[in-house]
C-alpha cells in the first residue's frame, strides 16, 4: 500500500503531474479560456505518458539503413557535455562514446569524434575516451573534429577532415536513436556511404497502468522525438531530404 501512495504521491504532486492538475482547476474555476486550459491539460498529459512518447518515437528510432560498404572509420556525433562531472559526457553523448570505441575497437578502425564548438565538447571528449580506452585496454586511432555547432555541421567538418585524411567516406555512423534518421539524410548529403549504428534508445515497454501516469521521463522523450520532426521538417524545406 505504502508503494502504491508513493507512487501517486509522485505522479501528482511532482511535474509534469502537478501543472495539469493545476491547468484542469483553472478550466473549472476560470471565467474565460476554459477550453483553452482543457487543450493545454489534455495535450500536456497526452505528452507525458510512455504510451504516446513510445508511437512519436517509433519512426525515428525504427529507422536504420546499411550501404554495400566496407567502412573505412568510426564517426560519433557529440552530444553535449558538462565539465563539472568526472566522466564529461551527458549520458546520450557518453552512451555514443563508449559503443564508439567498442566499434572501432572490434573492426580495428579510427574513431572520429565531431563536435563541440559551443561547450569545448571535443577537448572533455579526449579526456572520457582517453579513460575509456584505458579501461577497455582498446588502441584505436582517434581524431576530433571540434568546431560544428549543430548536425548540418558536424557532417560539413568531418567532410572536410576525411578529406584531409585521405579517408574514404565510408563509415558507421554512431548516434542516438532518436537522432539518427536526421543525422543519417545530413550526412548523405555531404557525400558519405552509412551503416548507422544507433545506441541510447528512448522507446521502452509498457509494463503496467503506471505508465499511462504522467512523467518527466516521457515528457523528456516526447520533447526529443518532436525537435528531431522538426529538425526533418527543416531539411526537406532545405532540399536535404
Amino acid at each position: 500500500m505504502m508503494y502504491v501512495i508513493s507512487k501517486l504521491f509522485t505522479y501528482i504532486f511532482l511535474p509534469p503531474g502537478i501543472f495539469i492538475i493545476i491547468l484542469i482547476l483553472a478550466s473549472v474555476f476560470a471565467k474565460r479560456f476554459k477550453i483553452i486550459f482543457i487543450i493545454f491539460a489534455i495535450t500536456l498529459y497526452l505528452l507525458s505518458i510512455k504510451p504516446v512518447s513510445n508511437w512519436l518515437l517509433t519512426p525515428l528510432e525504427s529507422f536504420s539503413y546499411q550501404d554495400n560498404i566496407t567502412p573505412k572509420a568510426v564517426v560519433v556525433l557529440g552530444g553535449g557535455s558538462n565539465p563539472n562531472d568526472i566522466l564529461h559526457a551527458k549520458p546520450d553523448a557518453f552512451k555514443r562514446e563508449i559503443y564508439g570505441v567498442l566499434l572501432a575497437k572490434q573492426y580495428n578502425l579510427p574513431f572520429i569524434f565531431t563536435g563541440g564548438g559551443r561547450d569545448n565538447e571535443a577537448e572533455y571528449t579526449k579526456k572520457d575516451i582517453k579513460l575509456i580506452s584505458s579501461v577497455c585496454n582498446s588502441h584505436i586511432k582517434t581524431y576530433f573534429e571540434p568546431l560544428s555547432l549543430d548536425t548540418y555541421e558536424n557532417a560539413k567538418f568531418t567532410k572536410k577532415l576525411f578529406e584531409k585524411l585521405k579517408l574514404p567516406k565510408k563509415i558507421f555512423l554512431v548516434t542516438s536513436a532518436y537522432h539518427m534518421k536526421r543525422s543519417y539524410y545530413i550526412f548523405k548529403y555531404f557525400g558519405f556511404k552509412i551503416i548507422t549504428k544507433p545506441v541510447g534508445f528512448y522507446k521502452s515497454p509498457i509494463y503496467s497502468l503506471w505508465d499511462f501516469f504522467p512523467n518527466m521521463h516521457s515528457l523528456y522523450a516526447s520533447y526529443k522525438a518532436i525537435h528531431e520532426y522538426f529538425g526533418i521538417l527543416s531539411l526537406k524545406l532545405r532540399g536535404i531530404m
